[in-house]
């Protein structure tokens, strides 16, 4: 991630992009409440010493529809052992909705208020790359970092970011992701990598989740 020092050196992007880039994400929003996509999950949890004590790999087909979403579990695995069977009916209900849990795009219309933008040097393939952060007070709802985009279809490819502010108990976290996969509405989440520390004193969580998505297709 560029050193948000860079925000200050760098001029504001055009407006007209910023328009686009949000066009883009309102349309995958659409998109994304009404398709299904395989999901697939490897997380890890690290001790003090930073060795793996525990990885979990979840495979899953996920249906969304407005405020509803299906679950149908493929795989569960713990340690390497297969929990399947076990994790299913737990696995495959709706999960309870938790507010704020989504990262939302900064440049989607409903967040972009919420952001100052500046134009990074950009990457050799000639895409923009765009830095962000609040326009405001900081929160753990609101992120610093940066996007690769693409001016021409308004799609985001890459995004690395971190709350401006950390939620209570959380040490460090940070996201990395790639959107490449191809739907009629753009290109979508495709590899999402998230990784922090948190707890409380001598009870310190470390993890790494890589969550990959594949196959979206429209409901």
């Amino acid at each position: 991630m560029a050193p948000l020092l860079l925000l200050v050196l760098a001029s504001a992007p055009d407006a007209a992009l910023l328009d686009k880039l949000g066009t883009r994400a309102k349309q995958l929003e659409v998109f994304t409440n009404g398709s299904r996509v395989t999901v697939d999950i490897v997380a890890e949890e690290f001790d003090g010493e930073g060795a793996v004590k525990k990885t979990t790999h979840t495979a899953l087909r996920v249906a969304r529809s407005g405020s509803k979403t299906e679950r149908k579990l493929f795989t569960y695995q713990e340690n390497g052992k297969d929990l399947t069977e076990d994790k299913r009916a737990e696995l495959e209900k709706e999960p309870p909705k938790k507010g704020g849990a989504a990262v939302q795009s900064p440049f989607h219309p409903d967040q972009r208020a919420k952001y100052r933008f500046s134009t990074l040097e950009p990457p050799a393939d000639g895409l923009v790359r765009l830095g962000f952060e609040p326009s405001g007070e900081k929160s753990d709802q609101l992120y610093v970092g940066e996007a690769t985009v693409d001016p021409e279809t308004g799609d985001v490819r890459s995004l690395s970011l971190k709350p401006s502010k950390y939620p209570t108990f959380v040490d460090s976290l940070s996201l990395e992701a790639r959107l490449v996969a191809p739907t009629p509405a753009g290109r979508a989440m495709s590899r999402l990598a998230m990784k922090g520390e948190a707890g409380l004193l001598f009870f310190k969580k470390r993890f790494r989740v890589v969550t990959t998505f594949s196959d979206y297709e429209p409901l």
